[in-house]
């Protein structure tokens, strides 16, 4: 396997605050890949310069081998980037499959053809079929979000965010809140996703469900990398178990 992220010597900084301290690491295509670490560890922020929501102070970052860490954040997104964010970001104005919709628009008529996920292929309204009976949706379709219970906001976001035919999705917390039940029923379409050549960067507090579905994961601990591996590893690292898993195994 080849990587299709790359994050070279990345930093951040707000003012005197150092948010992101020379960080680097891979992600392959194909993978699931976790980034964990404590609240105020500097995962946001990392996400936030790969999908040029904000720009780093310094380093680099390759998209295929590609610079693009001096691309706008539509260039990103029309590179194959596309994310997700801790708080839901819908149109309230608009139907759950407008917003699906949209996605699809600004996705430029993206045309991948080594992705083969529900919703990468096809027409448009062949794409938002697809997408709305992947996330089980279709009943929602012409529902507006604010009379939408979390749970299913938060499958329209991600079924948004996929609608751009991306190669690698970014998911800040999609587990946020969610049920054992509810988790698995993500976990499977994720499974699905990526089976069909879309990788995947999650960062996730739920620690169940990183362990479970991660197949490499990157640690962050004040804006440094902590520690990587495989989830058995980290799940036995001292520092890691000291600064953040502690509380949760």
């Amino acid at each position: 396997m080849t990587a299709i992220l790359q994050v070279r010597d990345v930093s951040k900084r707000f003012g005197g605050v150092e948010a992101v301290k020379g960080v680097s690491f891979e992600v392959e295509r194909g993978a699931l890949v976790g980034l964990i670490g404590p609240n105020g560890a500097g995962k946001t922020t990392m996400v936030n310069i790969i999908s040029a929501h904000q720009t780093s102070t310094s380093g680099e970052i390759l998209l295929d081998g590609k610079p693009i860490q001096n691309y706008p954040t539509f260039k990103v997104a029309r590179e194959g980037v596309s994310r997700t964010y801790q708080q839901n970001r819908l149109f309230l104005e608009d139907t759950v499959g407008e917003n699906i919709r949209t996605g699809l628009v600004w996705s430029g008529g993206a045309h991948r053809p080594n992705l083969t996920y529900p919703g990468a292929q096809g027409t448009e309204n062949q794409r938002l079929e697809a997408l709305l009976a992947l996330f089980g949706l279709k009943a929602y379709s012409d529902v507006m979000p604010n009379e939408l219970g979390h749970l299913v906001r938060r499958r329209v976001e991600i079924a948004q965010a996929l609608a751009l035919a991306p190669k690698l999705l970014l998911l800040d917390e999609p587990f946020a809140g969610f049920s054992r039940e509810e988790a698995e029923e993500l976990i499977a379409i994720l499974r699905e996703c990526q089976r069909g050549g879309l990788t995947i960067l999650l960062i996730e507090h739920n620690m169940e469900v990183v362990m479970n579905i991660c197949e490499y994961l990157y640690v962050m601990h004040h804006g440094a990398l902590l520690a990587s591996g495989k989830p058995a590893d980290i799940q036995t690292n001292e520092q890691v178990v000291s600064v953040y898993l502690g509380a949760s195994l």
